[in-house]
């Protein structure tokens, strides 16, 4: 998806919490269950679990379809992490206000609509290798 200002992401996460939104996909970091081109309804919701695809508004500004692995505590909020399926590494990690919402339906997957728990325990591995690794780098 392209550049993306501020804005307009308060905008859409405020139209998410009354109704799903219409938003078109570019890329295929999330092929096969989500093809280039594809339209997708999204939805903001108060909590996400780790395997839910999400619509982030990444820090370079772009809206990124990856899904969620965890999140931590910095500071005065949360910090998300999310990756998508075909990526090596994860995102650099977001505040909560940059998540506009989770995939509801649209042309995808079902397995992005009801995630399956093999989904989901993949992300919180993900996560959890991605803290061991962090933790090694600061024993050091």
């Amino acid at each position: 998806m392209s550049f993306v200002s501020t804005r307009i992401v308060r905008a859409l996460r405020e139209l998410a919490t009354e109704s799903p939104v219409s938003l078109r996909v570019s890329g295929e970091c999330m092929v096969p269950l989500l093809a280039n081109g594809a339209m997708i309804q999204v939805v903001r919701q108060r909590f996400y679990w780790p395997g839910d695809p999400l619509v982030v508004h990444a820090v370079g500004g772009h809206l990124l379809v990856h899904r969620l692995l965890g999140g931590y505590s910095k500071g005065r909020g949360w910090r998300w992490l999310t990756q998508a399926d075909n990526a090596f590494r994860p995102d650099a990690a977001v505040p909560t206000e940059r998540i506009i919402g989770k995939i509801c339906g649209g042309d995808c997957s079902e397995r992005l609509i009801r995630v399956p728990l093999a989904h989901r325990v993949k992300a919180v591995l993900r996560f959890f290798r991605l803290v061991l690794i962090h933790m090694r780098i600061l024993c050091r």
